[in-house]
Order: C-alpha cells, then sequence, then structure tokens
C-alpha cells in the first residue's frame, strides 16, 4: 500500500481514541515510519549509481525490533495516554507490514518479502502468494474507501488527518471548504 493509505489508516483508527493532537500524530507516524527504510531511494536517483532502496527497504523499518523501538520512542515522546500510544504504534506498525505483505508486489511480479526479524534473522522472511501489485484494484478500492471516511469524519467532527502536518493546515482545509464549498451550496 501507498504511504498515505497507510497514513489514513493509522489516522482513522486512532482519531476518538487519542485525545490530543500530539498524540494522534505520533501514532498515525507509526502507521507511516516503517517506510522511513525506503527514502534511499531519493540518493539512489541523485547519485545513480548506489541501491539503498532495495538493500534496505522492508528490512530496516519493517521488523519487529522497530515496531518496539517506535512505539517506545512515541510513548516516551506522548505527553498523556503514554500506554496506549505505545500499544497503538506497536499495532499501526504491525498492520503496515501486514498491509505491505498483502499488496505490496511490484509490476514486474516481484513479490516484496517482508524481513520481520531483522537483524536477529534476516534470511526469514514474510510473503503471501497472493500478494497484489502496489496499484491494483484492491488497494484503489481501499483507498477511496479510506479517503471517503476521512471526508465524512471531517465533516462530522470538523478535524482531518491535515492535523498530522499541522493545526493551521487542517483549520486552512476547513477555511477553504466554507470559502468555496459552503458559499456555493
Amino acid at each position: 500500500m501507498t504511504p498515505g493509505a497507510h497514513l489514513l489508516i493509522s489516522w482513522l483508527s486512532t482519531v476518538e481514541i487519542l485525545k490530543n493532537r500530539r498524540e494522534r500524530t505520533l501514532v498515525a507516524l507509526a502507521g507511516v515510519a516503517p517506510d522511513a527504510d525506503g527514502l534511499g531511494i531519493i540518493i539512489d536517483k541523485v547519485s545513480g549509481s548506489t541501491d539503498y532502496y532495495f538493500r534496505f527497504h522492508h528490512y530496516l523499518g519493517h521488523s519487529m525490533v522497530f515496531a518496539f523501538v517506535f512505539a517506545t520512542i512515541a510513548s516516551l515522546l506522548a505527553k498523556s495516554q503514554k500506554l496506549t500510544v505505545w500499544l497503538l504504534s506497536f499495532t499501526l506498525v504491525h498492520v503496515h507490514i501486514l498491509c505491505d505483505v498483502i499488496g505490496s508486489r511490484g509490476p514486474d511480479g516481484f513479490q516484496w518479502p517482508i524481513y520481520y526479524l531483522y537483524p536477529f534473522k534476516p534470511e526469514f522472511a514474510l510473503t503471501w502468494s497472493h500478494q497484489w501489485e502496489l496499484n491494483a484494484w484492491p488497494n484503489i478500492v481501499i483507498m477511496v474507501f479510506l479517503l471517503a471516511a476521512s471526508l465524512y469524519y471531517a465533516a462530522k467532527n470538523k478535524i482531518t488527518f491535515l492535523e498530522v502536518f499541522s493545526p493551521r493546515l487542517n483549520n486552512e482545509a476547513f477555511n477553504m471548504y466554507n470559502k468555496y464549498v459552503r458559499k456555493n451550496s
């Protein structure tokens, strides 16, 4: 799945549980954080001669160790609900891993394994023989559903996933809605 889908899954699944923006942001980032191990693609594109993306993606951030470390850091950064933040962060890293096992096959048919026990047992890889492509219709349907659920939640509760990036961005989304959409209704 795409990082956007991981973010929406994480934010939507915890927005009612966590009381303040800081904790919601930490936990929403837990659902996206495993893909930080794919940032090597930037170096690969700039240098044209490295292979960091394929060497590290689905290894470092997609492991049990990463889930534990990220959940611990998130709970230390939380101001309240520390245990809840830890549990949700740990769980959402695993939801991310599960989603990738189900739907992140490459367009060339490469079934991208997850090295869940890395670095302790690097040869252990999680795969699923029916893994669908990243751009396959199930991922598209899931993303459309997540966007619709986010819009519904925003209309009902006056809060969007944009709060993860900044409260001001969240407020501006509603200002634009009121200015351009509501005005014409």
